[in-house]
């Protein structure tokens, strides 16, 4: 009979317990591996989400996730639509646009209240700009059409009664390849986010007319408070797989609690070098300074915000204007209040 000393027996029924606790976790969640669909893996706004990744919170949850990077917010949205993605990382106006079309999407909760948008125009072209107008018949990069960028862009000129089409959209993706096309002169103006943005600036390629880095931009452009980036699922998702978008939402809420009071340079720490504005590990940690004030601690989305979003969308959206969308039926904040609760219990 084989003997084992006291303290390897209890080592060896720790090893187990913790075998079985991790096995009880996973098979407590519906759905343990997750395929998360982005919007531009790189922008400032989806922040919080590489944060999780990086600290293992995702796994502590009990979760393994597969990121699906796109170039913008629209392509996420469809991958989530399509199916073969069960969360997005992206725009909490997105609920609003396709609660509209009928299709039942839910944000459970929201990483920002601005995503930081700029439009901004190229050095030569910006000293004659006084207001939207002006931007007509130029060629304007967004990330992707029907992304947070090209809505902004849309809601900007609106309010010289200017439509979508009355200049030329152009995809320029996130990053390096919209911060390429801008500095190579195939588009005249940009509507983007850092740390492309602030790449440009810092180079003397770009002059901002709108800034919604700052309050004064959000308030000309968004009217007052508004929403940002979010984290939503399908409502059919959701409902069969509770746990499992619970999980999630610890894992982001813990990652938004910590970064709210983190110092930047420890946030900038868990950054992976590839996200850097230029390569430059200095420039980024501006781009997160820049940035942070307008993230969210945790998680919840307010009411009045997200009816600050919905009347902005109507001024430019016809799919918007002859419809009513419950609001309610866009957001849940149970999960963000179990996860809250949970670590004020720490």
């Amino acid at each position: 009979m084989l003997r084992i000393s006291t303290a390897a027996a209890a080592l060896l029924a720790g090893l187990v317990a913790f075998a079985q606790s991790g096995s009880a976790q996973a098979q407590a969640l519906e759905k343990p591996n997750l395929d998360v669909a982005v919007g531009g893996k790189t922008l400032i706004a989806y922040l919080p989400y590489t944060i999780a990744e990086r600290m293992g919170l995702f796994e502590k949850e009990g979760l393994k996730v597969t990121t699906h990077d796109f170039q913008g917010g629209s392509r996420s949205l469809q991958a989530l639509v399509g199916g073969s993605a069960d969360m997005v990382i992206g725009a909490y106006e997105h609920t609003i646009h396709t609660r509209a079309k009928g299709a039942n999407i839910k944000a459970v909760g929201l990483m920002n209240h601005s995503f930081g948008l700029v439009v901004a125009l190229a050095k030569a072209k910006a000293a004659s700009y006084r207001s939207p107008k002006d931007l007509v018949g130029m060629k304007i990069g967004v990330t992707t059409p029907g992304s947070a960028s090209a809505i902004g862009l849309a809601v900007l000129l609106a309010r010289d009664n200017i439509k979508l089409d009355q200049v030329s959209v152009i995809a320029v993706g996130t990053g390096a390849q919209s911060v390429a096309v801008m500095k190579n002169g195939q588009i005249d103006a940009i509507a983007n986010f850092d740390p492309a943005i602030l790449l440009l600036e810092t180079e003397g390629v770009i002059q901002a007319v709108v800034d919604t880095r700052t309050q004064a931009g959000r308030d000309y452009l968004y009217g007052g408070p508004s929403t940002g980036s979010g984290f939503y699922t399908r409502d059919d998702f959701w409902a069969k797989n509770p746990r499992t978008v619970q999980a999630f939402v610890n894992a982001m809420v813990k990652a938004m609690n910590w970064m709210y009071t983190a110092k930047t340079e420890d946030i900038v720490a868990l950054v992976p070098p590839e996200f850097y504005a230029g390569g430059s590990k200095a420039l980024y940690t501006k781009v997160v300074e820049v940035n942070r004030g307008a993230w969210s601690k945790d998680g919840l989305i307010d009411m009045k915000a997200a009816e600050a979003t919905y009347k902005m969308l109507k001024t430019h959206e016809p799919a918007l204007q002859n419809v009513t969308v419950d609001l309610k039926l866009t957001f849940d904040n149970s999960f963000a209040e179990k996860a809250n609760a949970a670590i004020a219990k720490r």
